[in-house]
């Protein structure tokens, strides 16, 4: 009797055992590219963020101009060309004054240039009859803030291809309306974006606007046969996320087939593991399928978080820079050592003739997060010092973007130097972040900051201020994080000023931003690291 039953239970116990693999399998297989498309929508918004903040930046240098030059017609004719040269995917570069404001011109008034057929047009001619008061991008602008009015794609009438407009309004410091000033920007680098960010090779990515309508797809999809991929749940699985500034609609479909084709394999091991398990012990099939569940968890679980760690170790390796100063005039040079794989902790240097403008700051949290908020304030910086002298007007423009949209409330204190290397003279401004220490002839001393500003992300409208100091020559300003005077030996006491102090004016070598790391292991000894760690020198020779 037992022998004509175990072949039923055998086939009924290898049945059950499938349908629990092929379970555990499709669970973790769906959860698996449900992140993997979640990561994929983050970098695309990373990089839709940054090609927007390009073309507001065009926007809102022009605005400025034309509050800083209001008379001078051919000057602001070549303002608008000089913008659209700088920004190839921009179509038209444009100003809109009211009536009169402009050198007494009374008709609609609005200088621009523009692509028509292969040539570059400027053109300040206006017409009694083009009322541009009522059209979108004006209305929007006069609703909007600082930050502008996005609008919706439409087909562009010179070039009869997708493009939107970003406008900002123009006010003088009366408050008075002089126009909207803005941008019309074609949007073929979002097909770009979407070719980047495909998750799998037969995957879909789709971008709608905010009315529904299909903007660019990665396949060249129609509005006909991209409904397929909304309704056909059997065979697709869709995910979606709303784009920032512009409201577009990102949406990603990715077919259910390579979730089955990735289980396939391991489903027939198991159904062989199982068969042989049952020819030799009842027994052996319960632990090989335990075994084979684990095994499959961490596997997948492994994959993802080294995938993951390791594309954003790269990124973050990219994003600092290596290429130091040490020349007759100045030596520069950093040191960041994150407690994880990737941090928070960041520095950067832009050198213009005889100034070089400094960055070090600390991002609030560790790992994956603070990681991404660092690039985004490196970026900022980056963007910033290129078009602003002074250290607290670097300060609000990275704290204005920051604090848009800063859902998670993740802050960074920084400090911002800006060193005249000829005088020595330093302008600074710190936001929450710790004092300087000041070398010369081999002995430190902290420099007490005369005032101290709030950290970046949290208010938008905070007003910086700056103060100043003199970089004597053959005197040294290192700058660095939280992480060296906070680090903790095996006993949990903590560095501190007055250790680090006496440990710096102790060795028998140049202090510098490795003397200091050295002083902070020589410290902590066998005793893990516990934040991350950035230190910048400053040498005026």
């Amino acid at each position: 009797m037992k022998f004509r039953t175990l072949p039923i239970v055998a086939i009924l116990f290898i049945a059950a055992a499938m349908v629990v693999q092929f379970a555990i399998s499709f669970s973790l297989e769906k959860e698996h590219v449900g992140e993997v498309v979640e990561y994929k929508m983050q970098l695309a918004q990373k990089d839709f963020f940054y090609v927007l903040l390009g073309f507001h930046d065009a926007a809102d240098e022009l605005r400025k101009y034309v509050l800083a030059h209001p008379g001078d017609e051919r000057e602001l004719l070549a303002a608008t060309r000089g913008a659209l040269e700088r920004y190839p995917q921009i179509d038209n570069m444009f100003v809109k004054f009211e009536p009169g404001v402009y050198q007494g011109k009374e008709y609609n008034y609005f200088p621009r240039t523009y692509h028509f057929k292969g040539q570059t047009i400027t053109t300040a001619k206006g017409a009694e009859g083009l009322d541009y008061y009522a059209r979108d991008w004006y209305t929007g602008a006069l609703r909007c803030d600082s930050n502008g009015y996005w609008s919706e794609p439409y087909i562009g009438a010179s070039t009869q291809t997708l493009i939107a407009s970003h406008s900002i309004k123009i006010e003088d410091e009366q408050g008075r309306l002089i126009g909207v000033v803005g941008d019309d920007f074609t949007i073929e680098w979002i097909k770009d974006i979407l070719q980047d960010i495909k998750p799998h090779a037969e995957a879909v990515c789709l971008i709608h606007g905010t009315n529904g309508s299909l903007i660019a797809s990665s396949d060249n999809s129609t509005t006909e046969n991209e409904m397929r991929y909304k309704e056909d749940k059997v065979h697709w699985r869709v995910y979606s996320q709303t784009m920032y500034p512009i409201n577009m609609q990102l949406m990603i479909a990715v077919p259910n087939r390579i979730i089955w084709q990735s289980i396939r394999n391991r489903s027939i091991i198991t159904l062989c593991v199982l068969i042989i398990g049952i020819a030799v012990l009842f027994f052996l099939i319960r632990r090989i399928e335990a075994n084979q569940k684990a095994y499959f968890q961490v596997e997948n679980e492994h994959k993802l978080i080294q995938n993951e760690m390791e594309i954003a170790r790269n990124i973050q390796r990219g994003i600092l820079v290596n290429d130091f100063i040490d020349d007759e005039q100045l030596s520069l040079h950093a040191t960041l050592v994150p407690m994880q794989s990737v941090g928070g902790d960041l520095y950067d240097f832009y050198r213009d003739g005889d100034y070089v403008t400094f960055i070090i700051g600390d991002v609030s949290g560790k790992g994956m997060p603070a990681a991404m908020f660092m690039s985004a304030t490196i970026t900022l910086f980056r963007a910033t010092v290129k078009h602003h002298l002074s250290p607290a007007v670097i300060m609000e423009e990275i704290n204005s973007t920051l604090s848009a949209n800063n859902s998670l409330m993740m802050f960074v204190t920084a400090f911002v130097g800006r060193l005249h290397l000829p005088t020595g003279q330093l302008t600074y401004c710190n936001a929450g972040h710790l004092p300087p220490l000041l070398v010369k002839d081999g002995q430190c001393r902290w420099y007490e900051l005369e005032a101290a500003n709030v950290i970046l992300g949290l208010d938008s409208t905070y007003q910086f201020t700056e103060q100043s100091m003199t970089l004597e020559h053959g005197e040294q300003m290192i700058v660095f994080t939280d992480g060296v005077t906070e680090a903790e030996n095996t006993q949990k006491e903590l560095l501190g000023f007055d250790r680090l102090s006496e440990l710096l004016n102790a060795v028998q070598q140049p202090i510098d931003d490795r003397t200091v790391y050295e002083a902070v292991c020589r410290f902590s000894a066998d005793a893990e690291q516990s934040d991350d760690i950035a230190i910048m020198n400053i040498t005026r020779k």
